[in-house]
C-alpha cells in the first residue's frame, strides 16, 4: 500500500509541475525573511562602500536557491546521462543515430565531441555544431534508409512516450512496441542498441496517459526479451529511489529483482 501512495505521489507532483506548478517553491517562503534581512544589508553597505560598476538596483527575489545543493548531481536525468554518454564515449561507434532523448543532456554530451544524428517528432532549431545532424520525423513511419545504417542507437527515456499523443504524435496503444521494434530496425548487423525506460517496483506494467508507460521491475526483463529476441543484453545499470546507480555486464535481470521504489533501468543489447 504504501508503495501505491509514493506512486501516486510522484505522479500527482510531476502532474502539478506539468501545468506550471512547483510544489516545492512554495516552501521556499521561508526564505523571505532572510531576503529582507539581506536587502536591507546590501542598501546600507551600498552607501557606505559603493561597487564601481554603475547599476541600478532592482527587486527580483529568489527564495529557494540558498536551501539548495549545488546542484542535481543526484537526479535521475542528470545520472542516465552520464552513465550512457560515458558508455557510448567508450564504445566510439561510427555511426550513432538518436531518437528523442533530452538535447540539452545526453545528446549535447555526446555531440561535444563526435557526430551523432537525432529523430525526434518535434521540432528543433538549427543545432549550434556540426555534430548534430537533425531529422524531424515519427518513429512509428520510419524512413527506409535508416534501416540497418547504424553501429549504435539510443533512445533514454522516450520510447515509453509514444503512441500517447504528448508530444502531437498519433494515439497508439501498441505504440511502444512498434517504436521499439523500428528502433531494433535501424541497428546494423552487430550493432548496439541503447534503451532507458521508467520503472516502478510494482506487479504490472502502468499507462499513466498521456504522461507515460511505467514499467513493472518484475516483468521489464521478460518484456525485453520477447520484443527484442535477436539482441543479447550486454551491459545494465538502474537507478532507483536510492539514486545510487549499479551496473553489470549483461543482462539486468537480478539489478531489477532488488529494484526500490522508482527510477530507471538501461539496457545496451547486441545485435546477434
Amino acid at each position: 500500500m504504501s508503495g501505491a501512495i509514493g506512486l501516486w505521489a510522484r505522479t500527482l507532483y510531476h502532474s502539478l509541475e506539468d501545468i506550471g506548478l512547483q510544489p516545492l517553491r512554495l516552501l521556499s517562503l521561508r526564505g523571505l525573511p532572510t531576503y529582507l534581512r539581506d536587502l536591507l544589508t546590501y542598501r546600507r553597505l551600498q552607501k557606505l562602500h559603493p561597487s564601481s560598476v554603475a547599476a541600478t538596483l532592482q527587486i527580483a527575489p529568489l527564495l529557494s536557491d540558498r536551501y539548495a545543493g549545488a546542484g542535481a548531481g543526484r537526479s535521475l536525468y542528470f545520472l542516465q546521462d552520464l552513465l550512457c554518454s560515458t558508455h557510448v564515449l567508450e564504445r566510439s561507434p561510427c555511426r550513432h543515430l538518436d531518437i528523442g532523448s533530452r538535447i540539452d543532456g545526453f545528446v549535447a554530451q555526446i555531440a561535444a565531441s563526435r557526430p551523432i544524428e537525432v529523430l525526434d517528432i518535434r521540432p528543433l532549431p538549427a543545432p549550434p555544431t556540426p555534430n548534430l545532424r537533425f531529422v524531424q520525423g515519427d518513429i512509428l513511419v520510419p524512413s527506409a534508409e535508416l534501416l540497418g545504417e547504424y553501429e549504435l542507437v539510443s533512445s533514454l527515456h522516450a520510447l515509453e512516450h509514444v503512441g500517447l499523443g504528448r508530444y502531437g504524435d498519433p494515439v497508439a496503444p501498441d505504440g511502444f512496441e512498434r517504436a521499439l521494434a523500428h528502433a531494433a530496425s535501424f541497428v546494423a548487423p552487430g550493432g548496439t542498441l541503447l534503451i532507458s525506460l521508467p520503472v516502478a517496483r510494482m506487479g504490472r506494467h502502468l499507462v499513466q496517459f498521456n504522461s507515460q508507460r511505467l514499467f513493472s521491475n518484475a516483468l521489464l526483463a521478460d518484456l525485453l526479451a520477447s520484443l527484442l529476441p535477436q539482441f543479447i543484453p550486454t551491459w545494465s545499470f538502474v537507478v532507483d529511489d536510492r539514486r545510487l546507480p549499479r551496473m553489470v555486464s549483461g543482462a539486468p535481470d537480478q539489478l531489477l529483482a532488488d529494484f526500490q521504489g522508482f527510477g530507471l533501468c538501461g539496457v545496451a543489447m547486441r545485435r546477434q
